[in-house]
């Protein structure tokens, strides 16, 4: 039995491994070190994520089944329960699409990379392949749920949790100034129907401005009716004195002081009620009842034109902050749902794993080659295949001048 499995390729094979199990350790072990030197050299790496969506009108996280999970593999920590406990929309395809798109898209990248000068760290002769190296380090996916995982490697803990934060910042300041959505564009055109308002609310504000200075009207309806008080007020005196006036005619000469008296009196009422019912005073504040009825007229029609342009303009800017409210509702921002966070063990180089598989590699690698020395040697030791592939073995070595021919004599035929 011994016999028959040492004829085996099997047999053969085995006994090759243990004839050399020796090499195989040292080369393992060479190999060994050699990744483990190699991984020193390297520069290290240290990565994070954030948890970041696009806010919408339907659905919950708390329906998000797998929210915990993903949480809990990026960061430590026991976050199975997060999902439960937030709350909030999941947004449409294009608005999501759109946010992943930004956050994948040249003008960021090449952002993060200036900002933290990986273009002198890559020593990179052209702006394409530095950004083809540096979105290596970045790493943006669309989770089934809805939610965008942003990954970042960095050369420090805290600067990998700065690009992410960066990434996301970066992308909200981009999907601020992309028009979007009817909305957005209504309150543009809004803004500028507020500005022209206002400028005609403006005018008008003057104009009534003007007319103030002019008539001395502040309060027009108060003013005008304080003068025809007064005017009622003056008429009473003036009928108490003439009655008075009447009264002493009798009894007294015209040439006496209280006659008289009583006549200046009448005669300066009588003038003032002149005076208030015709152009008025220069120096009162209510001006002559004849001038009333028109600075009313002129007054009204400067207030409905004023009027008017105020609820213009009062109704425009309601309408604009709703347009504003609606912009924010409908445009697509990324809400960070747990934030960037430095993992304690650096993602690259991982010795222990660098170490573990080129080993594993040299190991595999040795034995496939003494199973190819093991099967070339019973194939050339073989006793029915054994002449045929000595013989063309020589045959290729002489076409190839790796055997030289043996010098013939003169009697042998070529």
């Amino acid at each position: 039995m011994q016999n028959n499995m040492g004829n085996t390729f099997a047999g053969n094979w085995l006994s090759s491994i243990a004839n050399n199990l020796r090499k195989i350790m040292v080369l393992c072990i060479i190999v060994a070190l050699a990744s483990a030197v190699w991984a020193l050299t390297r520069d290290k790496r240290w990565s994070a994520s954030a948890i970041t969506m696009v806010p919408g009108e339907s659905g919950s996280l708390s329906q998000m089944g797998g929210f915990g999970a993903i949480a809990g593999d990026l960061l430590p920590g026991g976050l199975g329960g997060l999902g439960s406990a937030l709350s909030g929309g999941t947004p449409g395809g294009m608005d999501i699409n759109l946010v992943q798109q930004i956050l994948s898209s040249r003008i960021v990248t090449e952002r993060i990379m200036l900002k933290y000068d990986f273009f002198e760290y890559f020593k990179s002769p052209n702006m394409d392949l530095a950004l083809e190296r540096m979105r290596k380090w970045i790493a943006v996916e669309l989770t089934p749920e809805g939610l965008i995982v942003v990954s970042a490697e960095g050369r420090s803990r805290e600067e990998a949790a700065a690009m992410v934060n960066d990434i996301i910042a970066f992308a909200n300041d981009e999907l601020s100034v992309i028009i979007t959505s009817r909305a957005r564009r209504s309150r543009i055109l809004a803004e500028e129907s507020v500005e022209t308002a206002e400028e005609s609310l403006l005018v008008a504000q003057n104009r009534m401005e003007r007319f103030r200075e002019e008539t001395g009207l502040i309060f027009p309806e108060e003013q005008g009716s304080q003068s025809i008080g007064l005017l009622g007020a003056l008429e009473t005196e003036l009928l108490l004195a003439e009655a008075e006036l009447s009264g002493v005619s009798g009894t007294m000469s015209y040439s006496s002081s209280a006659y008289s008296e009583i006549a200046r009196k009448v005669a300066f009422l009588r003038n003032t009620l002149n005076t208030r019912m015709t152009s008025g005073d220069s120096l009162s504040l209510f001006p002559g009842l004849d001038s009333i009825p028109s600075m009313l007229k002129e007054y009204e029609n400067i207030s409905i034109n004023l009027e008017t342009r105020r609820i213009i303009y009062l109704m425009l800017r309601q309408e604009l902050e709703s347009l504003r409210l609606e912009e924010v509702k409908e445009s697509p921002t990324l809400e960070v749902l747990v934030p960037a966070v430095p993992m304690a063990l650096r993602s690259y180089p991982k010795r222990s794993m660098l170490v573990i598989t080129n080993t594993f590699i040299a190991l595999i690698l040795s034995l496939l080659w003494l199973t190819v020395v093991t099967y070339a040697k019973q194939l050339l030791e073989g006793e029915s295949t054994g002449d045929f592939w000595r013989g063309v073995l020589k045959t290729a070595g002489k076409q190839l001048f790796l055997i030289k021919d043996k010098k013939r004599g003169p009697g042998e035929i070529r």
